[in-house]
């Protein structure tokens, strides 16, 4: 075999560097960039209504700590944690179906005005029973379960002498929410020494 000239070493040896390069590029982490699933950050966001209605922000306020991908929060503001980095604001629209879910029929029903009235007071001088304070939803009260602690929704309509209608959805079932979130930062927990 002959001896291959220095400068097809050369080629060589500069191609094989440009393939290291160019599959290594990016590899310093092994992790993307951002948040990921574990993390633990400090979030602002603005929630709005498609017709533009603010509905809750904490922007200027005390910052949402949330563990991505701890199901803590619903699935699409989980979602659009992902890979954001400090300082990142994004704009998200998320269905009801990554939101509070459909609005579900079973969960509304028709009753007499005089046993919703009655069981209104006595939730209400229970302290069961309290106002919803959000824009728009002012016939809608959250109640705690006196049995278990839990906590659901109620919003009354449709109000005559003989009958009204009580929803028991969440007051954002069946809405498309729009948040502007902003990652503040990225807590990195602590390492313990051996």
């Amino acid at each position: 075999m002959g001896k291959i000239p220095g400068n097809v070493l050369l080629c060589i040896s500069l191609a094989a560097l440009l393939v290291l390069t160019l599959s290594c590029a990016g590899c310093t982490s092994g992790q993307p960039e951002g948040a990921h699933a574990g993390d633990t950050v400090h979030v602002t966001y603005t929630l709005k209504l498609e017709d533009g209605t603010v509905f809750e922000s904490n922007v200027n306020g005390t910052p949402l700590v949330v563990e991505v991908g701890s199901g803590k929060v619903i699935p699409g503001f989980d979602e659009a944690l992902v890979g954001m980095s400090p300082g990142q604001t994004k704009t998200v629209t998320i269905p009801p179906e990554k939101a509070y879910g459909v609005h579900r029929s079973e969960l509304v029903s028709e009753i007499s005005t005089l046993q919703g009235v009655d069981s209104f007071w006595k939730l209400r001088e229970s302290g069961l029973l309290q106002p919803y304070m959000k824009p728009g939803f002012d016939s809608t009260f959250i109640w705690q379960n006196p049995e278990d602690g839990r906590i659901g929704y109620v919003t009354f309509s449709n109000i005559t002498d003989t009958t009204m209608t009580v929803d028991e959805n969440h007051p954002l079932a069946g809405k498309t929410l729009i948040y502007e979130i902003t990652m503040l930062d990225i807590v990195t927990p602590e390492t313990s020494s051996p």
